[in-house]
């Protein structure tokens, strides 16, 4: 039997829905390195919050800086601001190591480096990272997969809107060519290649590469799948300078 789904408890007008099915990223597609993961995620925050936080991605531009997107948000009653307390994602501290890396920092495998990095540097306007997903529509709370279906079927509409997002973040890397991109999570490998127009192939464990060696398939930068010898072991293969 099919789960009714209440549709009311999303609280979203059509406008709402075009800009969360659109939301390509944070920090500019401009940006010489491009990290793309599956989903974001809700972390630890509650039902209330979570859906308030969906609404407040409803006035989000297209691209926003990390920083200035999170101060929209809230999580346990307040309000996230990176440059103070940042969420303590293992996701952004491996995107920290690998930029750390890649600039030659000798200290970039610490977590007090990469802290500085993601308070600083990460996802912003006017840096050298921009942050993006095969999908828009951010993971509900506690990995609930239901999310997204649901949104599906409240809101029609939204499969042709991420589709045309997912066209435009095709334009805008043969617009302003990355040197760099990074997708993290070896289970969508085919969802990748879909996306880049890409075949990859293996480069030692757990990594691959495509197109001149200038995209990288790497595993999953959470849940133990992901370790500094990974950052280490691409760093000394030159390849987080192609």
């Amino acid at each position: 039997k099919e789960r009714t789904v209440d549709c009311s408890r999303f609280d979203l007008s059509p406008q709402e829905v075009t800009k969360i099915a659109t939301f390509l990223g944070y920090g500019s597609p401009a940006a010489p390195v491009w990290f793309i993961g599956f989903e974001e995620g809700l972390g630890r925050m509650s039902d209330d919050e979570a859906m308030r936080n969906l609404k407040a991605r409803g006035s989000f531009h297209s691209v926003m800086d990390l920083r200035e997107a999170h101060l929209q948000l809230l999580e346990k009653g307040k309000h996230i601001d990176i440059e103070i307390n940042p969420p303590s994602t293992q996701v952004w501290s491996f995107m920290a190591k690998i930029m750390l890396a890649r600039d030659g920092c000798k200290d970039w495998h610490t977590s007090k480096a990469a802290m500085e990095y993601v308070k600083r540097k990460l996802g912003r306007k006017s840096g050298d990272t921009f942050l993006t997903e095969l999908s828009p529509i951010p993971k509900g709370k506690n990995n609930e997969t239901r999310w997204m279906a649901e949104l599906i079927r409240c809101y029609p509409s939204i499969e042709a809107e991420i589709q045309g997002r997912n066209d435009d973040l095709k334009r805008r890397a043969k617009e302003h060519p990355p040197r760099l991109i990074i997708c993290y999570g070896e289970g969508k490998r085919a969802q990748f290649e879909e996306l880049l127009q890409v075949k990859w192939k293996p480069v030692f464990l757990g990594v691959h590469s495509a197109i001149s060696s200038n995209h990288l398939l790497l595993p999953f930068f959470g849940q133990g799948h992901m370790s500094n010898s990974v950052i280490e072991r691409l760093r000394d293969l030159g390849l987080l300078n192609p």
